[in-house]
């Protein structure tokens, strides 16, 4: 009820609004609401609206005196040709009249005087009992039918409710590539308040369509139903004509939306095959780069199509829309410099071809496993399982070493140094250095390792041992079992990993060989004190 309440006084709104712009000063002549001609000019010191006015009173004081005249006739005057009831003048048709419609001045008073003849017969019917029996008949039936339909409108909104209640914890989620966009809640609670909208708007129009029918029944008030109806409809209508004009544009855009999509399906499945490896594009895309490659050139081609759909699409060109165009272009610009920067960055690396996916790298200070490659970001995990995300712009303006490139192939050097004494065997210490190296897991046998002398200190030799792997995502691991051999294979030979100038710090206590590894007999030497005779 409260609902009907609010379309009746929106309807009572619109009536009173109509009825004061109909008191508005106008040339219109009525007859019971109904515009039978506009008159355009004034006559002697008369405005077109003051004569209207004039014109009527006339014809409203002829219906109410009983019986009623309706016959015209015309008659010539000194003004121009007079239009008559009987014996009573109506209106005087002048020149300027018949100028301003375009027609002759005979010609202009016959129309006039057949449309008033026609109007006030059908008036001065509608004031007989049965017409107005017929009126409030027609009215009754109205109100009920609407509000028959309003019933049904309510029931129908119940039943939709109770099955969308129904389904409420049933509701898919809408999601994207795994991501939930829209959850089940949000989709229930749309359509519930989409439901009550659409609910409103039908009871708001039944209810407006049955007023606006019951008031054109009574003939004081058919004139406001009409301006009503006319302010509703005639936006309507310039709505529907600018979309029916808008159609051809509506058919071209639909040609370049469907062209755009059949060339990004195309563009798609040629490099999808070529990153795939079933066809090759080499040497102008390598398999690798495809897929980048094809996401760019179907922004291209999205560009390009928005490019050609943007004139045809209404408005674009006002005033309004240059200014939002200048405006967002503002912002781009201001708010998004890093963004572009990373973007051309991304780019450049993609066609660097500096490392794959999965691939072992450093950038920076920065070493892990590439996870994930776009035009803006490279996001890294670290050999402690922590995900580093590095900005293409940054990746390109520090050092990159790819630690996986060479592995497959020609395998990864890994290198380590110890110092050894000069009075332990350089051979020695080789042999002990490969031995360490041959024991160690994910190390080649081929190519072989080898051992370098990199320095000779003042109290120590530098050793490096290098040993090739094809295993670089492993390295920090191969590093660990590397140094553990080392250990073990310099204890079982009986070298001890320390420099002399530390040696000089001890007093002949226990070697640091661990006590697994040291001879059976063994005991610690002592200062050797000599005695010297004087002379």
């Amino acid at each position: 009820m409260r609902k009907t309440g609010f379309a009746l006084l929106f309807a009572l709104l619109l009536f009173a609004a109509a009825a004061f712009a109909q008191k508005a000063p106008s040339g219109e002549v009525r007859v019971d609401g109904k515009t039978l001609f506009v008159l355009n000019s004034g006559i002697e010191q008369l405005t077109p609206a003051e004569r209207a006015d004039a014109i009527n009173r006339r014809l409203l004081t002829i219906l109410k005196s009983p019986p009623a005249q309706v016959e015209t006739h015309l008659q010539k005057a000194d003004a121009g040709i007079q239009v008559m009831i009987g014996s009573e003048m109506i209106v005087t048709v002048t020149e300027a009249d018949a100028k301003a419609a375009g027609i002759s001045q005979q010609e202009l008073a016959g129309k006039w005087a057949a449309t008033i003849r026609q109007n006030m017969s059908e008036s001065a019917t509608e004031g007989s009992w049965q017409a107005l029996l017929r009126r409030v008949l027609s009215a009754a039936l109205i109100l009920v039918v609407a509000l028959g339909i309003l019933i049904l409108l309510r029931r129908g909104r119940q039943h939709l409710g109770k099955k969308l209640e129904a389904r409420r914890d049933r509701m898919p989620a809408v999601r994207f590539r795994g991501l939930q966009l829209v959850s089940p809640h949000t989709i229930h609670g749309s359509l519930s308040r989409l439901l009550l909208l659409f609910y409103f708007a039908c009871a708001l129009v039944v209810a407006v369509a049955a007023l606006l029918l019951t008031f054109a029944q009574i003939p004081e008030t058919r004139g406001y139903a009409y301006q009503v109806f006319l302010w509703m409809w005639d936006p309507f209508i310039a709505i529907l004509k600018g979309a029916l004009s808008y159609l051809p544009n509506l058919f071209y855009i639909l040609v370049i939306v469907v062209v755009a999509r059949v060339a990004i399906r195309a563009i798609g499945f040629v490099f999808e095959q070529a990153h795939r490896g079933v066809i090759s594009l080499e040497p102008w895309v390598h398999a690798d780069v495809a897929r980048p490659t094809a996401q760019i050139i179907k922004a291209v081609v999205i560009v390009l199509a928005l490019f050609f759909i943007a004139p045809l699409i209404p408005g674009t060109g006002s005033t309004a829309a240059r200014g939002i165009t200048v405006i967002l272009g503002l912002m781009v610009s201001f708010g998004s410099s890093s963004t572009v920067g990373n973007l051309i960055a991304g780019i450049v690396l993609t066609y660097m071809r500096p490392f794959q996916i999965g691939e072992r790298v450093k950038i920076g200070d920065t070493v892990g496993d590439v996870v994930e490659r776009t035009f803006l970001y490279i996001k890294i995990r670290t050999i402690k399982n922590e995900q580093v995300i590095v900005p293409s712009l940054l990746a390109v303006s520090n050092s990159m070493i790819n630690y996986s490139s060479e592995a497959r192939e020609q395998g990864l050097i890994l290198h380590t140094s110890v110092t050894i004494g000069y009075d332990a065997p350089w051979r020695k210490v080789h042999e002990l250095l490969l031995r360490a190296a041959d024991r160690t897991q994910n190390v080649l046998k081929d190519p072989k390792p080898f051992v370098l002398q990199t320095a000779l200190n003042d109290f120590f030799v530098n050793y490096q041992l290098n040993a090739y792997t094809d295993q670089a995502s492993r390295m920090a691991d191969i590093y660990s079992s590397l140094h553990q051999n080392i250990q073990d294979s310099f204890n079982e030979g009986g070298i001890e990993i320390m420099s002399p100038h530390y040696m000089q710090l001890r007093d002949g206590n226990t070697t640091t060989i661990p006590q697994d590894h040291r001879p059976a007999k063994y005991q610690p030497n002592g200062f050797l004190v000599e005695a010297k005779s004087r002379a």
